[in-house]
């Protein structure tokens, strides 16, 4: 059960971040979704989004160059993250997880918090960069991303958060 928490958690735990990798292939196991850690920043969706929210040349630099240092941060988390994902979903038939699966769990809980940490910090630094109006609309964009990538901690077929 706790093995299967943690694909879980692996797949699904990082609600803000959508990215935009392509899955690889696998005979065995078909088309494999993109990790949770891929996902897009909050700062990147909000440059994504520079037309709908009249980002100027100034603050589309800003944010930028805040997103540019966000991917710096985060690249070494990400590589430990990428080397704890097992190469195929968990074997549900399996009993009680190993002592090196519970440590693994673990040690990407942290690396999870540690992504979402950097990223808070630098949507607080892009908000600054953003009018009062633009922070209204951006929150709401990130609403909406977030609700797009599935359910929330109700897990498979529940409900999303706040709901």
């Amino acid at each position: 059960m706790k093995r299967h928490l943690f694909m879980l958690g692996l797949l699904f735990a990082v609600p803000t971040f959508a990215g935009s990798t392509t899955p690889t292939q696998d005979a065995s196991q078909g088309a494999r979704r993109p990790p949770p850690f891929e996902r897009k920043s909050p700062v990147q969706v909000i440059i994504d989004h520079r037309q709908d929210l009249a980002l100027t040349d100034a603050q589309a630099a800003s944010l930028t160059r805040i997103q540019t240092a966000l991917d710096a941060k985060n690249a070494p988390v990400k590589q430990s993250l990428e080397a704890l994902r097992p190469p195929a979903p968990p074997d549900r038939t399996q009993g009680t997880p190993s002592a090196q699966d519970q440590a693994n769990h673990e040690q990407a809980r942290g690396l999870f918090e540690q992504l979402r940490a950097n990223d808070m910090a630098a949507y607080q630094e892009a908000e600054q960069v953003l009018t009062g109006a633009q922070k209204t609309q951006a929150r709401t964009l990130l609403e909406s991303e977030r609700r797009s990538h599935g359910p929330g901690h109700g897990g498979r077929g529940g409900p999303p958060r706040g709901e």
